[in-house]
């Protein structure tokens, strides 16, 4: 019995599990933050990829 009440006052493993909680936490505002950046850059190759086309095709090299 005296086992179970110092295994139910102990607040080692309360702190496991904040620092777990604070590492979940980061890692999903990562996650977020990549995922809402990554459209943009994906956004801004396209644009850069079109105007290449563009004065690639205007473009008329003299000899």
């Amino acid at each position: 019995m005296d086992v179970l009440r110092e295994f139910l006052h102990e607040d080692e493993g309360a702190t496991a599990v904040e620092y777990a909680m604070i590492i979940g936490l980061i890692a999903l505002a990562t996650f977020l933050v990549f995922r809402a950046m990554g459209w943009r850059v994906f956004d801004v190759i396209n644009i850069m990829q079109f105007k290449l086309k563009e004065a690639n095709q205007t473009y008329t090299p003299t000899q």
